[in-house]
């Protein structure tokens, strides 16, 4: 699993320490799966609601496999007493919610817009079916649909809240000279997932969507794909998100007042509540300089913490990796925007 913060890309194709290689051989087990079937059974096809300002196809779908577990499932963060005097917060699988704003962004080739949307989810198990390294409470996952001046979609990127199991899909309208160097023409392996390398969005109608596979108890990204009507309605549970503003995650209603989702002071300042990872704690942060590696931030603007959303585990790259600078994030994984 520590593979997830390691892209093969001319920047991070560098030898790993030897103490990486082998801590990531022992969880290799855990992290290394067959590129999966999305329309199997017992999974839900959850979509977003219709929007006036966006089309359908620049909102996402996601195929949840094992939906009847409840920790799969996309759910809703809030606030509740559990004790006298002590909260707790947490992901409410039976109310699913679809976080969403736009940021803008420039470089020297053109003006951007992205479309970012977010989802969370009751927890990843310690263990089910498997050790979890990113086993805990409250964790998330990005979509981000980053969009040209004229409107077009250049680029999909998604990345765990964490920072990790960062992926990206270019599109039919992407550059040749936008893409990394080296960049695979049919498929790509990202930490042990066989993914499409590039999204067909010539033509496209309106009401088809990019549908991304989550994975059972890790929330993993198993598979993308441009889905019609009609692959939609083979799958036979479907369940509709609500759509939030990215605001309101800054705003949980709990008796007469709000409390955000995330720490807002402290050291923790700007990672989400109730959400420390164990294991990665006991086996990453010592050799990562991070005592709170693998826990899952805030994201978007308006978020006022210096908490860097870095998606490299190399320390020395921190900045050059961080989310929150989206310019310098594509530069620094290849990427000529």
């Amino acid at each position: 699993m520590l593979n997830r913060y390691f892209r093969v890309t001319k920047r991070a194709n560098q030898p790993l320490p030897l103490l990486v290689v082998v801590l990531w051989a022992i969880f290799l087990s855990s992290c290394s799966h067959q590129r999966p079937t999305s329309l199997n059974t017992g999974s839900a096809l959850y979509l977003p609601p219709t929007l006036l300002t966006i089309n359908d196809s620049l909102t996402p779908a996601f195929i949840v496999k094992a939906h009847e577990e409840h920790f799969n499932r996309i759910g809703s963060p809030g606030v509740r007493t559990i004790a006298e005097d002590t909260i707790d917060i947490f992901v409410d699988p039976e109310n699913p919610v679809l976080f969403f704003e736009s940021q803008e962004f420039t470089t020297a080739k053109d003006r951007y817009t992205n479309l970012i949307y977010r989802v969370h989810f009751p927890e990843v198990p310690l263990g089910w079916s498997s050790i979890n390294l990113t086993g805990g409470k409250n964790p998330g996952i990005l979509i981000i649909y980053t969009l040209n001046s004229a409107g077009n979609l250049l680029l999909v990127t998604t990345v765990h809240t964490c920072g990790c199991y960062l992926a990206f899909f270019p599109t039919t309208a992407t550059p040749h000279d936008a893409l990394p160097k080296d960049w695979p023409t049919t498929s790509q392996l990202v930490y042990g997932y066989t993914l499409p390398s590039r999204l067909d969005f010539r033509n496209q109608d309106a009401a088809n969507r990019i549908a991304f596979t989550l994975e059972s108890e890790t929330h993993r990204i198993g598979d993308v794909a441009v889905i019609t009507p009609k692959d939609q309605h083979a799958i036979q549970h479907q369940v509709t998100m609500r759509l939030k503003a990215m605001l309101d995650l800054h705003a949980l209603p709990y008796q007469n007042k709000t409390l955000s989702f995330f720490e807002s002071d402290g050291p923790r300042r700007g990672y989400v509540r109730n959400n420390t990872k164990i294991l990665e704690r006991l086996l990453i942060s010592w050799w990562a300089f991070d005592l709170y590696v693998g826990e899952d931030k805030a994201f978007s603007s308006h978020d006022t913490s210096d908490t860097v959303f870095y998606t490299s585990l190399k320390f020395w790259a921190r900045q050059a990796s961080n989310l929150k600078d989206f310019p310098k994030f594509l530069e620094y994984w290849g990427w000529n925007l």
